[in-house]
């Protein structure tokens, strides 16, 4: 079966034979590789979880889980799962899972959601502290100066969340959203813990059982 490490390779190599000669130094094939490599899988990702959104009816909850999760983890880094097609899953049925979840904490929470928010906030502000950036083998993080970029910049995150919560609260957004919103910060921070990458590490492990793929 194709991968799309080998879908990115083979087009990478195509496209740097089909550069001309001269005029300018040619990238190198893995540079190009790797960048058309995220761009495939993150599209292929996107557009499985816009699906099962529409199919389930959850659109704005799992978007909101998304935009939450994938852009903390920039920041904060994370375990990864061991193949592609693990990751996929495990994301998916992450996000189906926090869009009930944040539908059902909205209506049960109502006027207390702000709390809420307040205290998943400060959770998260001590486990950056102390975790953030949470640095892997597949995604060293070994410059100093960096390390201190990425949690300067969590810190920054985690503020500007809790500003838009707050202020989605008293606009009246769907509550649905910030709830799953809330829970999205909640396991990404969770996932930066040693606890966390255990449990992911169990799931990655257990799929790979159950669907021997690669």
């Amino acid at each position: 079966m194709l991968s799309i490490h080998q879908l990115a390779r083979a087009s990478a190599d195509f496209l740097v034979s089909r550069l001309p000669e001269g005029g300018g130094r040619k990238p190198e094939a893995e540079v190009v590789a790797f960048g058309l490599e995220v761009a495939l899988g993150g599209g292929l990702q996107l557009a499985v979880f816009v699906i099962a959104a529409r199919y389930l009816g959850l659109v704005p909850e799992m978007m909101a889980a998304l935009a939450t999760m994938a852009s903390y983890r920039l920041l904060s880094g994370g375990v990864h799962a061991g193949a592609y097609y693990r990751c996929l899953l495990l994301s998916l049925m992450t996000l189906i899972l926090l869009a009930f979840l944040g539908r059902e904490l909205a209506l049960v929470a109502g006027g207390y959601l702000p709390v809420l928010v307040l205290v998943v906030f400060v959770l998260n502000l001590v486990i950056a502290w102390h975790r953030a950036p949470a640095a892997t083998p597949a995604a060293p993080i070994s410059n100093p100066r960096r390390r201190a970029r990425l949690k300067q910049g969590a810190y920054l995150w985690l503020t500007g969340w809790l500003l838009v919560s707050m202020a989605g609260f008293y606009l009246e957004w769907p509550r649905g959203i910030l709830a799953s919103s809330l829970l999205a910060l909640a396991v990404q921070g969770f996932a930066l813990t040693p606890p966390g990458f255990a449990a992911v590490e169990r799931a990655d492990s257990l799929l790979q059982r159950i669907l021997p793929l690669g």
